[in-house]
């Protein structure tokens, strides 16, 4: 009896590769190949173009600080200094592709750019492997109508966590599950995830839920989830001293505070356009009745496609127990989950009619290149929007400031002036003014600027000092309590420009 419970859970859990599809060797598959790599290298050619069209924002700039610190080690040193929150893995990927491209918005951008790429066609092969190649591209043409394609060109680790999150899930999907391989691989992706970005623990949420939905007695935990518990739990150990020091100098004013309706919002936030593709979509399948009378019951995979949905949930209540930082960036593992499930239903419900799938598919490739075409068009305009338009505008502005004799540019917000210093050609003149932080975010980025000051000549003042070189000094933007100390030690304030940027002489 217990030998039959064990080959019926083997069964159960076998990878859903179904017989009755038609299979990729077949040449009736290969356009779908074609058209996967060639949707890809458009995602990877426009995100290089965007990355190298787009200024770097200050949590990229940080990214590049820590990344070229002068030593590999001194990376986990500036990290256990809390100079940013993320785990070592990533600033040493963009530091080896810094060394290779150069130090530019392309070198540290391009790990982004590539991991997508490879996301988007492990999530086709995933669902190809379970429908078809045509539903293998629905699945892939969804992932750029979320916010995905935002990750593509940015500096931060989120597009190499979503790679991960797929590759998992082929792993899971598209291997035996008692084959030992398949369970090192599946543990060795949720390590290298885990040390890409902390939340990628959550990765193994559908997975822990299916099991435990399906879990009988005398049914142990399969290898592949025993595998990635251990792949999740032991980096993250490891990295806990780091996690720590973050966490005991920038917990209590981090700004994304996890709220009682911040679930609300993250699901539109991962796919901004859902409500209206889907609309469009419903509309499509009225129009083009062709649902199965009795469709096939949904594939293990299906299930725990959808099952990542519950993503978000436990890291709301992960963040409200613990760690105090809830964004919808966090669950960007969600995306290869919700594609690879909408795959599988269409497959099932839409077998014998191609037009409903080929209507959805154009639909999403439409919407998808629309919107990255959009960005390529317009690189400035993406968010975010204020406090880069106020560094260009700074950038335009600085050479007009230092043939007036202003030796010394002082800034009172901690993220311009990290990013105009970044950029600036007179950055040895660039100060930041200390007494001049009245929020929690702007404090965030000034403990953030004194750790990278251990590692480069960052000048900050406080107001006496400004007070002794006021009269050598252009104010970028500054705060009231500072114009305010000014007058009172008997400075005039003459207002050098106005709009979009205010800059004030002390005379």
């Amino acid at each position: 009896m217990i030998e039959a419970h064990v080959q019926a859970a083997k069964e159960a859990m076998a990878p859903d590769v179904r017989a009755d599809y038609p299979q990729t060797a077949a040449a009736g598959e290969l356009w779908s190949f074609v058209s996967a790599f060639g949707l890809a290298l458009f995602y990877l050619a426009t995100s290089i173009y965007i990355a190298s069209h787009r200024l770097l924002w200050i949590d990229e700039i940080v990214t590049v600080y820590v990344a070229r610190v002068p030593h590999w080690a001194t990376i986990w040193t500036a990290l256990g200094h809390a100079m940013d929150s993320l785990p070592p893995g990533y600033y040493m990927v963009v530091r080896l592709f810094e060394s290779l491209f150069g130090r530019n918005q392309i070198g540290a951008r391009l790990p982004s750019a590539l991991a997508m790429a490879a996301g988007l066609l492990i999530t086709f092969d995933c669902a190809r492997r379970l429908t078809n190649g045509l539903y293998g591209l629905v699945a892939f043409s969804l992932l750029p109508c979320s916010f995905l394609p935002y990750f593509g060109y940015e500096a931060r680790p989120y597009a190499i966590y979503f790679m991960f999150s797929a590759l998992a899930l082929w792993i899971w999907t598209c291997t035996q599950p008692d084959n030992k391989r398949g369970a090192i691989l599946f543990g060795i992706t949720l390590c290298l995830a885990v040390t890409i970005h902390y939340y990628a623990v959550l990765i193994l949420v559908p997975y822990v839920v299916w099991e435990f939905y399906r879990w009988r007695p005398v049914r142990p935990l399969s290898a592949k989830l025993t595998a990635g518990i251990l792949g999740a739990v032991v980096p993250a150990v490891v990295l806990s001293p780091l996690i720590l020091s973050f966490a005991h100098r920038f917990a209590a004013n981090f700004w994304a505070r996890p709220s009682l309706f911040a679930p609300r919002w993250v699901y539109s936030e991962l796919f901004p356009d859902g409500l209206l593709l889907l609309a469009l979509a419903m509309l499509w399948i009225v129009l083009r009745p062709s649902l199965e009378a009795h469709p096939e019951p949904p594939q293990s995979a299906e299930s725990i496609g959808w099952l990542f949905l519950c993503v978000p949930l436990v890291g709301f209540a992960l963040a409200e127990v613990k760690t105090h930082a809830f964004l919808a960036r966090y669950f960007i593992c969600v995306l290869p989950g919700v594609a690879v499930a909408l795959a599988c239903w269409m497959g099932r419900n839409f077998r014998n009619n191609y037009r409903v799938p080929v209507g959805i598919l154009l639909l999403l490739v439409a919407m998808g290149a629309a919107k990255q075409l959009q960005a390529a068009r317009h690189p400035e305009a993406i968010a975010p929007v204020q406090p880069q338009a106020k560094v260009r505008q700074y950038l335009r502005l600085e050479d007009a400031l230092v043939k007036d004799g202003r030796k010394f540019i002082v800034f009172s917000n901690s993220w311009v002036f990290l990013e105009s210093r970044y950029y600036s050609r007179h950055a040895e003149e660039c100060v930041f003014l200390l007494d001049a932080t009245p929020t929690s975010s702007s404090s965030l980025g000034v403990n953030l600027a004194i750790g990278l000051a251990e590692y480069y000549p960052l000048h900050f003042w406080r107001l006496d000092k400004l007070k002794e070189h006021a009269r050598d000094a252009a104010l970028i933007e500054p705060s009231p309590g500072t114009v305010e100390a000014l007058q009172q030690a008997g400075f005039q304030m003459q207002t050098r420009f106005d709009k979009p940027l205010e800059v004030v002489y002390p005379e």
